[in-house]
């Protein structure tokens, strides 16, 4: 078939798609999601048999999706809606979740179901979620509706489902003085990669990223633990987390002590035989 991606950006699970749709002979074209005019003049061009919106972040235009077939890769179990999908599921410890292809239609990811695919979702972060569990479900799905557009007997299904609003920093609030290690870190893992969580260290304002857990170090709540090489430990009110990086206002990303050196001044907290640690923390 001739397939026309719509995408934000050739990522990671783009590529993965575009890799495993080529491989099985279909012709691929990609446009990058500018403005409907830029993706209807795609549309015009390629003529395709099937538009698939792998990594979208608004609606596909009406004037293509009324049109065409489009199959939207939502990162959500069946029945989840909207923005965020994948950020709510780790920040709230969801145990199970998944990928669904559907239909675009007006309302956001309420279109019919073409495939599903889920996943146990582990502790960690969403980064590290997104290229592995989340492209492998997404594989399995797009490769199943892709078999099912020729296959007359098969119907896609309508399910029920709940919109959640889109995830804001203030979702996202870490209470150092009152939360569990566990509850912070769901939240820094959920926002991991992008956009981080915001804080601050040192009395100035940064977005967090990168944490590790803790498992002996502790300390007053809130306070600065330490350093190791290039981490920062702050105490929960039950332990400790490490943070690995951390990107200031109109910086760019860094190693945590890079971006605060006054962390330098902190207890450095070695680890002897780095290599063979025990127990949970920043090695």
């Amino acid at each position: 078939m001739r397939i026309l991606f719509i995408t934000h950006s050739f990522n990671s699970l783009t590529q993965r798609l575009y890799y495993e749709l080529v491989a099985r002979g279909h012709e691929i074209s990609i446009e990058f999601d500018i403005a409907d005019s830029v993706s209807e003049e795609a549309v015009g061009l390629f003529r395709p048999d099937l538009i698939i919106a792998p990594f979208l972040k608004r609606a596909i235009p009406e004037s293509i999706w009324s049109r065409h077939l489009c199959l939207v890769v939502h990162p959500g179990i069946v029945g989840d809606r909207g923005p965020s999908a994948l950020d709510w599921a780790i920040q709230n410890g969801v145990r199970e979740w998944g990928v669904t292809v559907l239909q675009a239609e007006a309302e956001m990811d309420a279109g019919p179901v073409w495939a599903s695919a889920n996943f146990p979702l582990r502790a960690a972060k969403k980064s590290s979620i997104y290229r592995n569990e989340t492209t492998e479900a997404a594989v399995q799905a797009v490769l199943l509706a892709v078999n099912r557009v020729n296959d007359t007997t098969f119907q896609p299904q309508r399910v029920p489902g709940q919109a959640h609003a889109l995830i804001k920093q203030s979702d996202r609030l870490l209470d150092w003085q009152h939360e569990s290690s566990a509850a912070l870190l769901a939240k820094l893992n959920a926002a991991d990669g992008i956009p981080g969580v915001a804080d601050q260290l040192f009395g100035q304002a940064c977005q967090l990223f990168d944490a590790w857990p803790e498992a002996l170090l502790k300390g007053e709540p809130g306070s600065l633990l330490g350093y190791r090489e290039t981490a920062i430990c702050r105490a929960t009110a039950d332990g400790a987390l490490w943070i690995g990086h951390v990107k200031k206002p109109d910086g760019i990303k860094l190693p945590a002590t890079l971006a605060f050196p006054q962390a330098l001044t902190l207890p450095e907290l070695a680890l002897a035989d780095y290599r063979k640690a025990d127990h949970a923390t920043w090695q």
